[in-house]
């Protein structure tokens, strides 16, 4: 093997791309850190701070291992090199911030999307074990576009329902379209991608107790608010996200938002007597059933996420939470200062207000839409990297816009 190593490296095989290549790749390079703090109307941390990951990588040799991960990352036999371990511990720290108390199965996801499509799949199959009808989507106008493109793509009835002013579901529409007759897959924002409006659990379950569907299904799209409600000193906004308490089904949370990777990831988590549902194929080669959509998955997004985890622990991200909306109360106060007055829904840290001129749109690569009930808004979402003296000045900009 050290022969086979040192012929590598004879051949090339490590060779840095050539001197016209890699100057359009350091330029590149260059103006993507210099920009980083600018991506405002986005839900990413631009600080990861993964250095000594990397560097760990590097001193481990892991940086010239393929590493995927199969299937059920709780499977208990598999020789091929794996993640699995810490994949585990990662969906087990967070199952246990969302209230599942122990009864939970999960997977690492390569985004939030994935995510939704593990929750709109296992809903399907769960509600077809229960009722042969065929089940109807139920979502907000306000959810991510992910979950419409989901229903789609398997093939669901999709009802979408009106959203409130501040973005919250109204469960008023809720109630006049729900069919009792047929399954209710429910999808509920925690979190709609504009707004920031968490919709509200309680009025929805109330609904569904009174028209009573032959099944329901709750899945939470978390993606943003996932990462940080849970540590959040306020009890109301942590049983937003309890299992135990709003008894949703699954959830799936975006790990490249307030978790902070630095590539698209994510994590599913559902009740574990779901999987029973599920009448996985079997594949006798991978030694068992396959419940997850993606079959080869990344190895290093779990490594990657437990080292966050490990490293930061509850007490960090709950020093996290409190700082993002410290810094959105900030940019309010700023804002309303200044003459603008923005929306800001409770526990978000999404900002929203009128779209400023284009200069200032382009320069902080705001978010912008076209609203029934405000008019023309941009927004940006406050994140750790976030401080003082970023807030006045952006909240200056937007004034002068």
């Amino acid at each position: 093997m050290e022969e086979y190593l040192e012929e590598t490296e004879r051949s090339g095989r490590h060779a840095r791309p050539g001197a016209p290549e890699m100057a359009r790749l350091n330029a590149c390079a260059r103006e993507l850190v210099t920009r980083r703090f600018l991506q405002m109307g986005y839900p990413f941390d631009q600080d990861v701070c993964l250095k000594g990951f990397y560097e760990w990588l590097l001193e481990t040799g892991l940086q010239d291992v393929t590493l995927i991960n199969v299937g059920d990352p709780y499977k208990t036999e598999w020789d091929m090199l794996n993640t699995d371990e810490f994949e585990r511990k990662a969906i087990d720290f967070l199952a246990d911030g969302f209230g599942f108390r122990g009864g939970h199965w999960g997977v690492v996801t390569n985004g939030g999307t994935d995510g939704n499509m593990h929750g709109v799949y296992f809903g399907r199959k769960a509600l077809a074990a229960r009722s042969p009808l065929p089940p109807i989507l139920y979502v907000s106008e306000e959810a991510h576009y992910s979950v419409r493109k989901l229903g789609d793509i398997q093939n669901l009835e999709t009802r979408v329902i009106r959203a409130h002013a501040d973005g919250t579901m109204d469960t008023e529409d809720l109630r006049r379209r729900l069919d009792p007759s047929r399954p209710a897959l429910v999808a509920i924002a925690i979190g709609g991608t504009f707004k920031g409006a968490i919709d509200d659990q309680k009025a929805i379950d109330a609904v569904l107790r009174e028209v009573r569907p032959v099944a329901v299904y709750r899945h939470l799209d978390v993606a943003l608010f996932g990462g940080y409600l849970p540590y959040l000193d306020d009890p109301e906004a942590r049983e937003v996200v309890d299992a135990a308490a709003m008894h949703f089904d699954s959830l799936a949370v975006s790990g490249h938002k307030f978790l902070a990777l630095n590539e698209p990831a994510g994590v599913f988590i559902c009740r574990k007597e779901i999987l029973d549902d599920l009448q996985s194929i079997p594949v006798p080669y991978l030694n068992g059933v396959i419940p997850t959509i993606s079959c080869s998955r990344s190895g290093f997004d779990p490594l990657k996420l437990y080292w966050r985890i490990a490293a930061t622990g509850r007490e960090g991200f709950r020093k996290q939470a409190e700082h993002v909306l410290a810094m959105t109360a900030l940019l309010r106060r700023e804002l309303d200062a200044r003459g603008v007055h923005p929306l800001v829904n409770r526990w978000s840290n999404t900002v929203i207000f009128p779209r400023p001129r284009e200069e200032v749109v382009h320069r902080y690569c705001m978010a912008c839409s076209e609203d029934a009930y405000y008019g023309k808004l941009a927004h940006v979402v406050v994140m750790q990297y976030f401080q003082p003296d970023l807030i006045r000045q952006l909240a200056a900009d937007i004034a002068e816009g």
